[in-house]
C-alpha cells in the first residue's frame, strides 16, 4: 500500500481491531517507493516486551539501506529504523511485568518505523519522567554512537582539540556536547546553511562553503588536532588524516559524499580499512578507525542501558540538549527521508505516531 494511503489505512479495522502499521522498504527504491503495511499487532515472546511506538529516528543507515549499501546486509522486504521510544503495553512471560506502562527507549538493528514493535526486554532503557519521546529518540542511536566514538575509540581527554565535520548534524549535535563535557575544544565544520541554524552548541565554526577547511584548522591547531570525527567520507578522508597531530586519530562513521557510488558495501569497507592501515603504517603514531555500532551485531544491552541512562539523565538535568530538526507523522516517512537525504539540517529528523 503506498504511503499516501496511510490516513485511510489506519481507519480500517484489522480483524475487528486496530492494526499495527509499519513502513516497509521492499528493495532498493527511492524514498517514494516506501510502502505502508498493516498487520496484526505482534505478541511478545517470553523475554520480550511489546512497545507502542511514539517516536522513531532517521539515520544515515536508513539512507544506505534503501540503496542496499549498508554494511550489515538486510533481507528485503524490511522495516528501517535503528531506534525507537514508546510505552510498553505487554511483557512476555519471562520479562519483568513492571515494564508495562513504562516509557522506554531501544536501539535496534532495524524495525523502528512502526506503530508496534517487540523488543528484547534486556535491550530496553527507561526514559525518565520529564523527557518526551521525541527528545529521547533524538539522543538514542546518535548518543550511543557519539559516546562510543569519543570514549571507546578515541579516548578523548580534557584539553584536547577535535575537528567535527558535520558538527550540527544528526550525530554531531550530541557529539559536540559530549566532547565539551569531556573538556575538549571542538572545531565544527559545516555549511553556511547549517551554521546559520545552530544555537547553543559550543564549537569554533568553520564554513566549508567559504573557507579552506584544512588551512583554517591549521590556523586553529598549528600542531594538528587530536581527533577528527568524519561523517562525510570520500574526498574528505585524506584531508581529515592530514589535520591530525602526531598522535591523533581519525574516526570515520559515514560516507555521505559517496553514498550514491555503486559497489558492494563489504568490499567498500574492506578497502577503507586497508587504506587506513596503509596510512597508519607510514605514520609514527596516528591511527584511523571505522565506527559502526552494528558491524558485529546489535550493541551490548548492558552497555547501551548504561550509556543511554546517563544521556537521558543529563538531558533531564539540562546538561545535554536534544536537537530535533523536524518531526513527521509515520505515514510521511518518504517525505522525511527525502528531506533528510538533502542534508543541511540541524539535529535529528524524527517520525512520530499519534
Amino acid at each position: 500500500m503506498p504511503l499516501e494511503s496511510v490516513a485511510g489505512a489506519m481507519r480500517v479495522a484489522y480483524g475487528g481491531g486496530v492494526p499495527a502499521v509499519e513502513i516497509v522498504l521492499p528493495h532498493a527504491v527511492e524514498p517514494e517507493g516506501l510502502l505502508l503495511r498493516e498487520k496484526p499487532i505482534p505478541r511478545p515472546g517470553p523475554h520480550e516486551a511489546l512497545i507502542r511506538v511514539e517516536a522513531s529516528g532517521m539515520s544515515f543507515d536508513d539512507m544506505l539501506m534503501r540503496r542496499c549499501t549498508c554494511l550489515d546486509r538486510r533481507v528485503f522486504p524490511m522495516v528501517p529504523g535503528r531506534d525507537l521510544v514508546g510505552v510498553v503495553t505487554e511483557a512476555g512471560a519471562a520479562a519483568d511485568p513492571g515494564l508495562v506502562g513504562r516509557r522506554v527507549a531501544a536501539v535496534v538493528p532495524g524495525g523502528g518505523w512502526a506503530t508496534h514493535v517487540t523488543v528484547a526486554a534486556a535491550a530496553l532503557t527507561a526514559v525518565p519522567d520529564g523527557l518526551g519521546a521525541v527528545d529521547a529518540v533524538a539522543l538514542a542511536y546518535p548518543g550511543l554512537l557519539a559516546w562510543h566514538m569519543l570514549h571507546d575509540l578515541a579516548g578523548v581527554r580534557s584539553g584536547q582539540v577535535l575537528a567535527v565535520p558535520g558538527a550540527p548534524g544528526w550525530v554531531g549535535t550530541t557529539l559536540v556536547q559530549l566532547a565539551g563535557h569531556a573538556g575538549a575544544q571542538v572545531i565544527g565544520v559545516s555549511s553556511t546553511r547549517q551554521l546559520a541554524g545552530v544555537t547553543g552548541l559550543d564549537f569554533i565554526p568553520v564554513d566549508h562553503w567559504v573557507e579552506d577547511v584544512s588551512e583554517r584548522v591549521r590556523q586553529l591547531a598549528p600542531d594538528g588536532v587530536d581527533a577528527v570525527f568524519d561523517t562525510i567520507g570520500g574526498p574528505t578522508l585524506p584531508e581529515s588524516w592530514e589535520q591530525l597531530n602526531k598522535a591523533g586519530i581519525l574516526v570515520s562513521y559515514g560516507h555521505f559524499a559517496t553514498r550514491d557510488v555503486p559497489g558492494d558495501p563489504v568490499e567498500r569497507h574492506a578497502a577503507l580499512v586497508a587504506q587506513f592501515d596503509a596510512w597508519a603504517a607510514t605514520s609514527t603514531g596516528r591511527r584511523a578507525v571505522v565506527a559502526d555500532l552494528f558491524a558485529a551485531g546489535p550493541p551490548d544491552p548492558a552497555w547501551s542501558r548504561t550509556v543511554l541512562s546517563g544521556l537521558f539523565e543529563a538531558a533531564t538535568g539540562g546538561r545535554l540538549r536534544p536537537y530535533v530538526a523536524a518531526t513527521y507523522p509515520l505515514g510521511e516517512a518518504a517525505a522525511a527521508l527525502r528531506e533528510f537525504e538533502v542534508g543541511g539540517m540541524v539535529g535529528r529528523v524524527v517520525l512520530v505516531n499519534d
